[in-house]
């Protein structure tokens, strides 16, 4: 098998997020089952108002069936019923983040327990094509560079392949492989609906043939 150079190119692009997704969950309680559905379909129904009333922004509306389960605590070494408890939960998935204060307000009042926003890119958002390119001119470059130091030049690609997808450990080829960077996430702000950038991390392995660089 021909020697290769081989590396791993990173490209890192940003972008503001293209939707967020809000859950939304309401709770009731009560001492028989019928009470507590009853005061969970009670706020429910006041969370599906305003819901509606902000469909305009509302890109995907996901909401589980109303769900009732008795509660229990441990008394004397056995499980007590203490009542009962019915739940439901949306997930709300938004385009128009100008609204999204006055949602968070109004579900808030209405009942419900909000939390998020967290942000999402769609799979089609022009970010991820950039931050590919990206790491295809990273990837190229350390090859260029690796070469010149060893009195090489690049004179193709012999392979292309995304991180995990080939082996590159044969004892014939020459595994230089560099990380892209590993940036952590950031904490999730439950309360803040200002869209921020997000990053898109890239990576590629490449294999590029080689020759002497006086041939």
């Amino acid at each position: 098998m021909d020697a290769h150079v081989v590396v791993r190119g990173a490209g890192v692009a940003r972008a503001l997020p293209d939707r967020a997704v809000v859950r939304v969950e309401v709770d009731g309680e009560g001492t028989s089952r019928e009470d507590a559905y009853r005061e969970a379909a009670k706020l429910a129904s006041q969370v599906d108002e305003v819901v509606a009333a902000h469909a305009a922004a509302i890109d995907r509306n996901v909401t589980a069936a109303l769900a009732v389960h008795p509660k229990t605590r441990w008394r004397r070494g056995e499980s007590v019923r203490t009542g009962w408890r019915g739940t439901r939960t949306t997930v709300l998935e938004l385009t128009d983040f100008a609204r999204l204060g006055d949602l968070f307000a109004e579900l808030a009042a209405a009942g419900g327990a909000v939390s998020g926003p967290d942000w999402r890119l769609d799979p089609a958002n022009a970010v991820h094509i950039e931050a590919r390119r990206l790491a295809a001119e990273d990837a190229r470059s350390r090859a260029e560079t690796y070469a010149a130091a060893l009195g090489l030049r690049i004179t193709g690609i012999a392979w292309v392949a995304e991180p995990g997808l080939r082996e590159t450990t044969d004892a014939t080829r020459f595994a230089l492989a560099a990380r892209g960077v590993q940036l952590g996430e950031a904490a999730e702000e439950v309360i803040d609906v200002t869209p921020e950038e997000m990053t898109v991390e890239a990576a590629v392995d490449v294999g590029f043939d080689f020759a002497p660089a006086g041939t």
